[in-house]
């Protein structure tokens, strides 16, 4: 893991935050008041202006900087609030991305890289590397989190077992489902011995390791779990709740490989109705549900329907994550599935130009969606009509 934390100037310390226009859009952290204090003593409000969060945590970086000097643990961590408000805004993540290697540079050799507050900023790095689109380097990062945190506080820490749920995330965005089942399991078995069957952490890690067999294509034996959670959780009223919808839609996608399509399509439906209601139709999870009909819908043969709802998962994805993110890579591949089944083929190909580079850039040549994307793209030319 060492060269990700490489700077370009060694003997740098942290860089004080610039000076940087607010934006009017970006929701406050703090409120500067002035006020004027009246002949009875009393005070009153003249202007009030909010502070955002990047102005806010620079300048509690610049005073922990002036006070404390630029090597002290507590501007450290002064320096990570600032980066992590970077993290948050438009266009400023390579910059966080860069202030946060600074300071586990720094912080190891300061505290030790096997400290909690240089795991913790390590645990920031990976977070900003899965969100921006680099599941291969964020993978190295978070098992060396997952690793030294293991070493440090033991395998049953909250912590650790953190850093192997957001470790078993990343594996799955690298589609290598069995290495993040053996993950999910095991911090499943572990929470459960700890907190009993009916914790809230127990009840999401149970959704997600039941997940992890759908992707992994143990279809009949992700069924009776996801059936077994949702009735669990509909004795605790909290069917409609995050974890409930999750684990219904999931229940929804291993009906449609068991070629259980009106089932299927039915829970798909009413999940999807639920979480457009709750958070509206640009959440990450209704679009990770329409996606899941729009298989159902492709099953059944359906693909003018299947089509258009691929097409809005694409837009919304690229509006939220951009055009050289992975996920838009796979809202793209399964658009060009359902048009190569659809009779429209040009634009499929398009696309999987597209999704093959894309592919070889993250993955590499030889992974399997590279592979794939080539095949299909080799079959088109074979048949172009």
């Amino acid at each position: 893991m060492a060269p990700l934390w490489r700077r370009k100037r060694d003997d740098e310390p942290p860089q004080r935050p610039p000076a940087t226009p607010a934006d009017p859009e970006e929701p406050r952290a703090a409120d500067l008041v002035v006020t004027l204090l009246n002949d009875d003593g009393g005070e009153e409000e003249i202007v009030r202006v909010g502070i955002p969060p990047h102005e806010f945590y620079g300048m509690k970086a610049n005073a922990a900087y002036e006070r404390l000097g630029p090597d002290h643990p507590e501007t450290l961590l002064a320096f990570r609030d600032y980066a992590r408000a970077l993290a948050r805004m438009e266009g400023r993540q390579q910059e966080a991305l860069e202030r946060l290697m600074d300071l586990v540079r720094l912080q190891s050799e300061l505290l030790g890289y096997v400290h909690v507050d240089t795991l913790t900023t390590a645990a920031d790095i990976a977070d900003l590397l899965e969100s921006t689109g680099d599941p291969g380097k964020a993978e190295e990062v978070w098992r060396s989190v997952w690793t030294s945190r293991a070493e440090l506080l033991g395998r049953d820490h909250p912590d650790t077992l953190d850093s192997a749920t957001r470790l078993a995330q990343t594996l799955e965005d690298l589609r290598r489902e069995p290495e993040a089942l053996g993950l999910r399991r095991d911090v499943l078995e572990r929470r459960r011995r700890q907190l009993g069957p009916d914790h809230p952490l127990v009840l999401s890690d149970t959704g997600r390791h039941a997940a992890a067999l759908v992707k992994c294509g143990r279809w009949a034996e992700a069924e009776p779990e996801l059936r077994s959670l949702v009735a669990q959780l509909e004795r605790r009223g909290e069917r409609d709740g995050e974890v409930g919808l999750a684990a219904q839609a999931n229940l929804g996608a291993a009906l449609c490989r068991l070629e259980r399509l009106d089932e299927a399509e039915a829970v798909m439906r009413t999940v999807l109705a639920t979480q457009q209601r709750v958070k509206g139709a640009a959440d990450p999870a209704a679009q990770g549900t329409r996606n899941n009909l729009a298989a159902v819908l492709h099953a059944r043969e359906r693909y003018g329907e299947a089509a258009v709802l691929l097409r809005e998962v694409l837009s919304e994805v690229i509006r939220r994550k951009g055009d050289r993110h992975p996920d838009t890579f796979h809202a793209r591949d399964n658009l060009a599935n359902v048009l190569i089944d659809a009779g429209e083929r040009a634009e499929a190909a398009d696309l999987l130009r597209r999704c093959q580079s894309d592919y070889a850039r993250v993955f590499g040549p030889n992974h399997p969606l590279t592979r794939t994307a080539a095949e299909r793209l080799a079959w088109l030319r074979d048949n172009p009509a």
